[in-house]
């Protein structure tokens, strides 16, 4: 049930029922009047019977009082008239009854004997009545009483026609009010709601084109609909604010990744012109030597030419190097053991780290299994423990954890591998750019920057990814994230 249809009810009950109320209240009192005024009527009826009678009883005119009641007696409004004597025995009624159907003469006796007016109701010749007795007077004494009677039904007939009339009136106001109610809702309540709730639907699907009409009314309905349409133009203005500045935003997204390839190109220029050029040179300076120095000794010349050709080939090693960066790796997956496979690159590093001090602890707490490349693996593993060997030249400690993903956010992480050391660790500023390709913080010659790059890719083709960190107790700590063997397969 909507809004207009609910304050339509609400509305019409509340009305009708104050009316109701107040009918009921009018129709009690209007009941309390007639019924005052029906009893007004026959105490005058009585009144004036008792005056005549009392002269007809000093005059000694007994047939005139007779005519007099049965006279009475036919009006509508009274049922019956009965004369008592001095003994309150009945001595003439009215045509409209009969004196042997009345048998209760005992209040008629009381008024005798006292000379006080009743008024009561009771039952007479079959009919609930409301009587009035009234003692007959002559002279001094008290010559017997007379009795007006007036039918119950003949006032519940006009309670009734009244309430006929109340409820029917009633009634009437109520289907008025209803109508009323409902044309004024709906021109003044429900069509304008109807025509903001179209508005709300039309900018909820993104049309803020749309303007609701503003009744003409000038009342909060307008001033609703005014605001609406104000709300309208500012989320138009808005709208067109945010997509010029997404525009803006976007260019500028555009100039700066544009910005970071070709840094990214300059930085990989820089890197391979480093590279290549300390070879180049060195194989220059030989090839100049050779050319210059013909008649040079055998083994000089033999040396000469051992030394290009060893850089050639670090030439050569650094070209498969940017080739395996950048071309997709073919995996050979299959389940490993990541608990054996730790252990055989704790075995492969052992020399070096003996070398140059390191102890080495292995942690697996639990055979996990993970699917993957064992070789491409191997490698990866071997060359974070070299470079956290080499960050330890007075010795320390290097530390391989492997377990599973304790976080439990990420379904393809089932296996961690963490590998710490006691170095002094990456520099803050130094850690955004770990793994880009030519980056390295060690000396000329001791490192191309490929190593964690190329691991970062391997990583990466399996599914998972690398983080670095610097510790707090000192030392830095690579972790290594592989999926599950489901999510491979």
């Amino acid at each position: 049930m909507n809004t207009s249809a609910r304050l339509i009810i609400i509305l019409t009950l509340t009305v009708s029922g104050v009316m109701a109320f107040a009918s009921f209240l009018t129709l009690k009192q209007r009941e309390a009047s007639l019924s005052l005024a029906a009893r007004d009527e026959v105490m005058a009826h009585a009144v004036t019977l008792q005056i005549a009678l009392e002269e007809d009883l000093r005059a000694g005119r007994n047939l005139d009082a007779q005519k007099l009641i049965n006279r009475l007696g036919q009006n509508s409004g009274i049922y019956g008239v009965l004369l008592f004597n001095e003994n309150g025995e009945i001595e003439k009624v009215s045509d409209t009854l009969k004196a042997k159907d009345i048998q209760d003469v005992n209040e008629a006796r009381r008024v005798i004997n006292d000379g006080k007016a009743i008024k009561h109701v009771r039952r007479l010749s079959g009919e609930d009545v409301f009587s009035i007795i009234l003692p007959l007077r002559s002279g001094d004494r008290i010559a017997g009483a007379m009795e007006i009677a007036q039918p119950i039904s003949f006032v519940n007939a006009y309670i009734v026609r009244e309430r006929q009339q109340t409820v029917i009136t009633t009634l009437l106001l109520c289907i008025a009010i209803f109508l009323v109610v409902l044309l004024v809702t709906r021109y003044n309540l429900t069509q304008p709601i109807q025509e903001l709730l179209g508005g709300a639907v039309a900018l909820g699907r993104g049309d803020l084109n749309y303007r609701v009409i503003v009744p003409a009314n000038g009342g909060e309905i307008s001033q609703l609909a005014l605001e609406f349409n104000r709300m309208a133009d500012h989320l138009e203005e808005q709208r067109k604010a945010a997509a010029h500045d997404a525009d803006e935003k976007l260019a500028l997204e555009r100039e700066l990744r544009h910005s970071e390839r070709l840094a990214s190109v300059g930085r990989l220029a820089a890197g391979v012109a480093h590279e290549l050029g300390a070879p180049l040179q060195v194989i220059d300076g030989r090839a100049k030597q050779l050319l210059n120095q013909t008649d040079a000794p055998i083994d000089q010349r033999q040396r000469n030419l051992t030394i290009i050709r060893s850089q050639t080939e670090r030439i050569t090693r650094i070209v498969r190097q940017l080739l395996t960066l950048s071309r997709p790796y073919n995996l050979r997956l299959q389940k490993i053991n990541l608990d054996q496979l730790l252990s055989e690159t704790a075995e492969l590093i052992q020399t070096n780290a003996q070398r140059a001090g390191v102890s080495i602890e292995i942690d697996t707490r639990e055979s996990l299994k993970v699917m993957g490349d064992p070789e491409l693996l191997n490698q990866v593993f071997l060359n974070i423990c070299f470079n956290a060997i080499q960050e330890m030249p007075n010795g320390g400690t290097l530390k391989i954890e492997c377990f599973e993903d304790p976080s439990g956010s990420n379904d393809n992480a089932a296996a961690v591998v963490r590998f710490s050391d006691t170095g002094p660790g990456i520099p803050p500023e130094n850690l955004p750019n770990i793994f880009d390709p030519f980056f390295t913080t060690k000396e000329v010659g001791n490192g191309t920057g490929l190593g964690l790059a190329v691991s970062s890719r391997i990583i990466e083709e399996h599914g998972g990814w690398i983080e670095a960190e610097t510790l707090k107790e000192g030392g830095a700590s690579f972790t290594v994230h592989l999926p599950n063997p489901a999510a491979m397969e």
